[in-house]
């Protein structure tokens, strides 16, 4: 027979919630804190069919309250699988399944920690605060709209993967749509059209210049520059046809520095630039529906604020000296902060984050669980 904590993350991990199916894991969760004795637990729909799932310990007065936060949605698994992804073991220390890294490990034990508190005879004296979001992939919706129903508090933890290191600094990104317009024609009459696929070429090589010119300042905790990704391209519609449309789409991870909305100004300005010397370029340059959803700002707070340091001294209750570390993703700590509630990253989890046979230390749950439920017990007294 396994312990509640491990049991309860095989629960969590036979459950597919990928991207867009967070429902089954959202009411999984939900009846589970009602079992226990949750105060205040609320099924919220953050897209339709796609509830995220918050739950309130009220604490007995006079604390500070405190979100444990992570996100449902995991992405879609990979066929280089050796092992069924639903079914989660443990083996060699680890324990494997899918999205255990990004991040269901970190979501249970955040869920773990309330089971602790809910059915204990103690209440802390403020409120502890679950959310399990669903939407994190559309750019912090689930967390937003939990906030939206009112699961707010003073602080917030996140548990993206950082490997039980603290994250109080992460990267932005800008996620940019380029479209090139050109002229239909037949091929036995190409000179009659313009080739919309042809005017993209000189865009690539640019942006990958670009890259390497945009202006930032360094951070200390997050090594070089910015990193560009050209992710997508479709252009044309036939062999026989001269393409009046092609479109790109590139990832862009910036540092705190840099602003998306003057990067996508810069891409523009070196579009005009191009015009210049090859008059057939017509682009727009917008940023896509998926960034839209919810803007990938950098984001980063002091070490010694408040909720930093407490979090530093939960990790060294469980006698590990805490390590700070840059977080090259994008967290919901962006839409907390646009709510006004400071908060630091710490969750297990290594990179790649998300990979076939997808694993985390089964001794960097538990730790985490330990460090989730001191933090509570420091902040909220």
């Amino acid at each position: 027979m396994i312990d509640p904590d491990l049991q309860l993350l095989f629960d969590t991990l036979a459950i597919d919630s990928t991207w867009g199916r967070e429902r089954e894991l959202a009411e999984f969760m939900a009846e589970q804190m009602r079992s226990w004795g949750v105060d205040d637990v609320e099924l919220v729909e953050s897209a339709p069919g796609r509830p995220s799932v918050g739950g309130r310990i009220r604490g007995s007065g006079g604390g500070k309250s405190l979100i444990l936060n992570g996100h449902l949605d995991i992405y879609e698994t990979s066929p280089d699988w050796t092992r069924d992804p639903f079914s989660p073991e443990v083996e060699s220390g680890r324990v494997y399944g899918a999205g255990i890294a990004d991040m269901k490990a970190a979501t249970t034990a955040a869920l773990a920690v309330i089971r602790r508190i809910a059915t204990s005879d103690e209440r802390p004296r403020g409120d502890v605060i679950f959310q399990g979001v669903s939407c994190h992939f559309e750019g912090g919706v689930g967390t937003r709209s939990l906030l939206d129903a009112g699961f707010a508090a003073d602080a917030a933890i996140c548990g993206e993967p950082t490997d039980n290191t603290i994250g109080t600094v992460h990267r932005g990104a800008a996620y940019l749509k380029i479209t090139t317009f050109g002229k239909q024609a037949h091929t036995s009459a190409k000179e009659m059209g313009l080739n919309a696929i042809e005017t993209m070429e000189p865009v690539l090589a640019a942006m990958r210049e670009l890259e390497g010119v945009m202006p930032y300042t360094p951070h200390p905790d997050l090594p070089g520059g910015p990193n560009l990704n050209i992710g997508t391209i479709h252009g044309g519609t036939k062999h026989n046809q001269v393409p009046d449309r092609c479109e790109m789409t590139c990832d862009i991870r910036l540092l705190p520095s840099q602003d998306p909305y003057d990067v996508k100004l810069q891409v523009e300005q070196m579009i005009s630039s191009l015009k210049t010397t090859d008059p057939r370029i017509e682009a727009t340059v917008d940023f896509s529906d998926h960034w839209l959803s919810g803007p990938r700002l950098p984001y980063e707070i002091d070490r010694s604020s408040d909720i930093s340091t407490t979090v530093a001294a939960a990790v060294t209750a469980t006698g590990t000296a805490p390590v700070y570390q840059g977080i090259q993703f994008w967290t919901d700590m962006v839409p907390l902060k646009q709510f006004g509630i400071p908060a630091v990253n710490i969750g297990p989890g290594t990179p790649p984050y998300s990979w076939a046979d997808e694993w985390v230390e089964l001794a960097k749950y538990r730790q985490i669980i330990d460090i989730y439920a001191n933090s509570v017990n420091l902040w909220c007294k």
